[in-house]
């Protein structure tokens, strides 16, 4: 099962709609679930909620074979925890998702690093959705002492 999930603050109709027609479409074969957030976009080809509690949320994490989501650094975040695959489609500024284009500074970087894959557009979708299938994340490993060291820096610059 597919878990495609957007963050519960803002909508994503945009990245909703675009599963949901690759699902009519027969490109995705998974069974999907989504959190859909407050959009208006009802999915027809999927079954949906608007928001899960977060032990729900992560149960769900826990069963899916692979997540579908927006670029929030909670949802790569999670994905990686729990070595998940994950496909991100970046909320865009010039859509009105956003107020800058953050998500997509953000999904690069983890897509260079190996831990996501990354459709810039729905176009981008069915080519990366059959990636997804056997795409396996590289795990993160966090650089704690050189965030320790750059504050450090900071605080010695400027303090």
């Amino acid at each position: 099962m597919i878990f495609l999930t957007i963050g519960t603050l803002f909508e994503f109709d945009r990245l909703v709609k675009a599963v949901d027609e690759l699902i009519q479409a027969e490109l995705i074969q998974e069974e999907v679930f989504a959190q859909i957030g407050p959009g208006n976009y009802q999915p027809k080809y999927m079954d949906y909620i608007q928001t899960l509690e977060k032990d729900e949320y992560d149960s769900m994490v826990c069963r899916c074979t692979a997540l579908i989501s927006h670029a929030g650094i909670g949802s790569i975040a999670i994905s990686l925890k729990n070595a998940k695959p994950l496909l991100v489609m970046p909320r865009r500024k010039k859509y009105r998702e956003v107020v800058n284009d953050h998500q997509v500074h953000t999904a690069r970087k983890f897509e260079q690093l190996g831990h996501i894959l990354v459709a810039y557009d729905t176009e981008q979708l069915p080519e990366k959705i059959k990636q997804l299938k056997t795409f396996t994340p590289k795990p993160r490993i966090p650089n704690r002492q050189g965030v320790i060291d750059r504050v450090c820096q900071f605080l010695v610059e400027n303090v």
